[in-house]
Parts: structure tokens; C-alpha cells; sequence
């Protein structure tokens, strides 16, 4: 039987992995998770199992499980719910302590369903196994290529390690965060997708993820809450740790409900409504999000140059090459009550050396149209008003610019480099998406609109607060 005291390491770090169904057609659910596993360098042994025994994708294959030369750490079945009661009867046989379950067809579809998912859940717990489905995504550990999914996200956008974790249980939801995430070239480390959650959950992937020391910034998304003490524990010890979790929360109304329950077999949140699980999280120190894009788009802020720290709470400075943008910034950090830096003198004095005469006002800052003529200006602001002490963020706005008549990779990396030499973190917003993008490569976080960067570095700021450091003598080590 499976050593219970292994926890997740044997899932997340496998040494050897076994694909039920497996296909020589990589672009198939029984061959995407063989394609992953070689594309991505998984460095363990690869075992897939066939009816036929016929080699797949370049490997040898066996016809059973029984037949392997060893006991695999994972074994993934990809094969339909009505096989997947005999293939975790061959896993409890051999002592397999891992299995996941791509199949739906459970508890999301009929009363039949959960009942048959119970079965299976009952008959891993009987065997020691942990069992991560059905109806998942998988799982992906992109620091050692433990690639244990059929995500085509992971194929189209290349990945790159990183100090960012996703725990959804939605699949679907899990793969568009990451691709959100790399799109801004925000580095990934895992994304655990956990959907039907008859054995694993969001909150037992929460507390595991939390010992790896590199991680900065947690992303979930979660239907269900099955132990409300385990999930209230889990996102306490991310917290200890020092790492940064957003969520999502998802069927808090009864048409949401209802549509979990048919998208995850979900059962709710262990008799919290939802207003009892939006205190939780915030007790806890999770930020709330409502969105996808609301998720991802602030992740920036906390892996910039400043290293998460919100700055000793001086006031912003805003910045545009629009008058309009400079008017709606002021009016959107007025309503959001965040406070605007009276810069020094010296700030001030410089700042009218390097502007036009026709730029009169010193926060918000307005670079004009002079910005066509002297691309220069914007690095010289940044780095003039940056480095004013009142200053504690800045955000900058460029509208108007993505044609080839403004030098837009010399104002992504002279910003860049303003910020980095700062070390104070910039909210960039433009209406333009290839502005946004060229900002998002630089590693800046990137927004639509004034408001929306404002907002960001609000819940941003306040999020930081609520997870700071625990007082000297709270355990640490938990």
C-alpha cells in the first residue's frame, strides 16, 4: 500500500509515470500527456499501456500495468468512465499511491454519477491511492517537466519557470490563466487543476504548493469548498509564507450554483454561503478578483524590482502623453482615494528643464505631443519623477503611440529601466493593445484604462498589508 505519509511529492515530483490508453496520436487525449511529458524533459521514466502493446510515440509500450518493471508514482488513465473502476482496481493491486482521471461523465452528470465517483473515491481511500479527478485537466510542474495533462495551452505558448502557481478547479479556466500569465511573460511554475474533486481538492494543492519557498503569487479559482476548516488552513499557511493568493470564486449566486454543479459535480462551499466564503478567504489574507483578467494582470506588481513591498505609503505619481488621460487619472485616484505625491522642489525644478514651457502641470504629469519630437522625454520624466522620495508608485499612459512614428521599444525600455532603478513599481495603461503588449514583455504590469491601473495598485497595496510579515514569536514553520 502507498506510504500515506508521502502527501503530494510523489504527484508533483513523480520518478516514473504510467499512461493508460496511451496513443501514438500526440494530438489525442491518450497521447497529449506522453507529448507533454518528452516535450517538456520530463526526466523519469515513461511507461504507456495499450491494449495492443504496440510502441507509442517512440516508446515501448505493455498491454497491463501488472507488466511494468516497477511500481509508477502516477498513473494517468485516459480512458471512459465506464474502465475506470477496473484501472484503479489494477492500481490498488499494485500499490500505485497516484492516479489521475481525465474522464467526465460523474457526479456533474446524474445522481448515477455520484455515485459511481463515491465508488471510486471509496476504493482509492480503501487502497491509499490519491486520486485527482475525474473530470480534470491535470496537473503541470514546469520546474522539473511533470507535465500530467492534455492542455493544448502548454503546446502553444511556450513555458518558462517562474514564481507563480495556478489552482483551479475548472481545467479550462487553469489553462487560460497560464496562457494570460505567459502572454505577459509571467513565469509559471505549476498549474494544478483539480475538477471533480472526489479525492484532492483546491485546498489540499493550496497547503502542499505553500512549502516551495520560491513561490510568490498564487492564482485560484475554486466552485467548491468540500472542508472549509482545511481551505481556511491552507490559504493561513500561504500566508505564513509570504505568498500572494488571488482568487476567483465561482457559483456564489444559485444560477452559479447550479451551474457548478453541472460543470464540477460541485456540492458547495461546506455550508458557507457566499458571503461566509468571501470572509474566509479575506480573513485568511486573499485578495478577491472577478475575473480571468483581473486575476492575472496584477501578478506583475508583486514580482517587479520592489519585491512586492508597496512602498512606505507615499502618493502617486501619474504620468501620460495625454492631457484627457492625465484629467481621467486625477479624477479616478480622487474617487478612489488615492492620495496623488506633491513632488519636491528639486523634482519639480528638473522636471521643468526636460519639459516643454507648454507642460504645465507637475502631478499629473503631461509629456504632450513633444513626445513624437524627443522620444527621450518619456525615460527622463520617469527616472526624474521616480526618484522623487514622496513618490511611492507611478502609473503611466500612452495613447496614440503604436504606429511607427513613435519609438515604442525605447519607452518600454527606458521605463523599464526607471523602475528597475527606483525600485518603485509603475502601472502602465493604453487603450492601444500592441502598447500593452510591448509593456507586458518588459515584465510591466499592463491595463486598459486610468481606472483600471489605479485600482490594481489599490488592491495591490492593501493586499500587501493584509499578508505582511506575522508578528515576532507566530509560527512560521506551520
Amino acid at each position: 500500500m502507498p506510504d500515506p505519509a508521502n502527501g503530494l511529492r510523489s504527484l508533483l515530483h513523480p520518478r516514473s509515470v504510467a499512461v493508460v490508453g496511451a496513443s501514438d496520436n500526440p494530438d489525442k487525449v491518450g497521447g497529449r500527456p506522453l507529448r507533454h511529458l518528452i516535450a517538456h524533459g520530463f526526466a523519469g521514466r515513461l511507461y504507456p499501456v495499450t491494449q495492443r502493446g504496440a510502441p507509442v510515440q517512440g516508446l515501448e509500450s505493455r498491454t497491463s500495468l501488472a507488466e511494468l518493471p516497477e511500481v509508477p508514482d502516477v498513473a494517468i488513465l485516459c480512458v471512459p468512465a465506464e474502465r475506470a473502476d477496473i484501472e484503479i482496481a489494477s492500481c490498488a493491486r499494485l500499490g500505485v499511491p497516484n492516479v489521475l482521471l481525465f474522464s467526465s461523465g460523474f457526479a456533474e452528470v446524474s445522481v448515477a454519477g455520484r455515485a459511481a465517483q463515491e465508488s471510486l473515491a471509496a476504493s482509492c481511500r480503501a487502497a491509499g491511492i490519491r486520486l485527482l479527478g475525474p473530470n480534470t485537466l491535470g496537473i503541470a510542474n514546469f520546474s522539473n517537466g511533470a507535465v500530467l495533462s492534455f492542455a493544448s495551452a502548454y503546446l502553444d505558448c511556450p513555458h518558462r519557470d517562474g514564481p507563480v502557481a495556478v489552482v483551479s478547479q475548472s481545467g479550462g479556466f487553469g489553462a487560460a490563466a497560464y496562457t494570460l500569465l505567459r502572454n505577459n511573460d509571467v513565469g509559471v511554475r505549476y498549474v494544478c487543476t483539480t475538477g471533480n474533486q472526489a479525492d484532492l481538492d483546491v485546498a489540499d494543492f493550496v497547503a502542499e504548493l505553500s512549502c516551495d519557498q520560491s513561490l510568490r503569487v498564487m492564482l485560484i479559482y475554486q466552485e467548491e469548498v468540500r472542508q472549509a476548516a482545511a481551505m481556511r488552513a491552507a490559504l493561513e499557511r500561504a500566508r505564513r509564507r509570504g505568498i500572494a493568493v488571488i482568487a476567483v470564486p465561482g457559483g456564489l449566486s444559485p444560477a452559479g450554483a447550479r451551474s457548478a454543479q453541472l460543470h464540477t459535480g460541485s456540492t458547495g462551499f461546506d455550508q458557507l454561503d457566499g458571503g461566509q466564503l468571501l470572509a474566509l478567504y479575506r480573513e485568511a489574507g486573499c485578495r478577491i478578483a472577478w475575473s480571468l483578467p483581473e486575476l492575472c494582470e496584477s501578478v506583475p506588481l508583486y514580482l517587479g524590482p520592489h519585491g512586492g513591498r508597496a512602498g512606505d505609503g507615499g502618493g502617486l505619481a501619474l504620468i501620460s502623453n495625454s492631457g484627457a488621460s492625465c484629467v481621467m487619472a486625477a479624477d479616478a485616484a480622487a474617487e478612489l482615494q488615492l492620495p496623488i505625491a506633491e513632488l519636491a522642489p528639486a523634482t519639480r525644478a528638473a522636471l521643468d528643464v526636460v519639459l516643454p514651457d507648454f507642460s504645465l502641470n507637475r502631478n499629473p504629469i503631461d509629456l504632450t505631443a513633444m513626445l513624437l519630437a524627443d522620444p527621450g522625454l518619456l525615460g527622463r520624466v520617469m527616472h526624474i519623477t521616480l526618484a522623487d522620495a514622496a513618490v511611492s508608485a507611478a502609473t503611466l499612459g500612452l495613447v496614440a503611440i503604436g504606429g511607427p512614428s513613435y519609438d515604442l521599444p525605447r519607452f518600454v525600455r527606458e521605463t523599464a529601466e526607471a523602475v528597475r532603478v527606483s525600485g518603485k513599481p509603475c502601472a502602465v495603461h493604453a487603450p492601444d493593445p500592441r502598447v500593452r503588449l510591448a509593456f507586458s514583455e518588459a515584465g510591466l504590469p499592463v491595463f486598459a484604462s486610468e481606472r483600471a491601473a489605479l485600482v490594481a495598485l489599490r488592491d495591490w497595496r492593501g493586499h500587501l498589508a493584509a499578508i505582511a510579515p506575522p508578528a515576532r514569536g507566530d509560527d512560521v514553520h506551520s
